[in-house]
């Protein structure tokens, strides 16, 4: 199949990550959500796809221009089932794609095999903490983003490909999950942007999320 539009919803950099802010200040928080942001989108588009970047920011939106990646604009107070949504209209009648942006153990070949099952129907892949990291297909879908959303989906489409990764499946959300992706050899690119104590945190932790 062709590989989808991809939409990575991004929320302004200055309000995200804020469930780090005991471990990381706010600069260091914009920091680590650009980093992570950018290499969702890189990997995307490694994996064949069209990366698009989906949000109601001037400021994110004027970022994703400026590396070169197109935007979608998210729709006033949608929130994320709004931006999803976005995302299925810009595809048309093609295969798309909605990937969360703080992915940060995300590989290629997660993205590639989740194309390919796509050509079957609609694909979810759950994240660690019940939430949903992406949901792949072509037509209308409906959307029920928020805490425990995997099973939503699931139940919506309950003929769908369950994509279970750990590079879809870790959603960085939480001092802990730095320490886990940090302590991961495909993490270790993060440890500039992690506190010394993430860093020597790390390893420990890296065996609760095995794939």
């Amino acid at each position: 199949m062709t590989p989808p539009l991809a939409g990575v919803p991004i929320k302004p950099f200055g309000i995200a990550k804020a469930r780090l802010a005991p471990a990381l200040d706010a600069g260091a928080r914009s920091r680590l959500g650009r980093a992570i942001a950018a290499h969702t989108l890189r990997t995307v588009a490694a994996s064949g796809a069209t990366p698009a970047v989906v949000t109601p920011d001037a400021g994110v939106a004027r970022w994703a221009r400026r590396h070169g990646w197109s935007v979608i604009d998210e729709p006033p107070g949608g929130g994320l089932d709004g931006a999803a949504l976005a995302v299925v209209a810009a595809a048309g009648d093609a295969h798309w794609a909605v990937v969360h942006a703080d992915l940060p153990l995300l590989d290629e070949r997660d993205l590639i095999d989740a194309w390919h099952a796509s050509a079957a129907g609609v694909v979810i892949a759950p994240a660690h903490d019940g939430g949903t990291s992406l949901v792949a297909g072509v037509g209308r879908f409906r959307f029920s983003y928020g805490p425990g959303s995997f099973h939503r989906h699931l139940r919506t489409a309950p003929a769908a490909t369950v994509l279970v990764r750990s590079g879809l499946a870790l959603d960085l959300d939480t001092v802990a999950d730095l320490e886990v992706a940090v302590g991961r050899s495909e993490g270790a690119w993060l440890r500039r942007y992690a506190a010394p104590e993430q860093v020597a945190r790390g390893e420990p932790r890296a065996a609760s999320l095995a794939p």
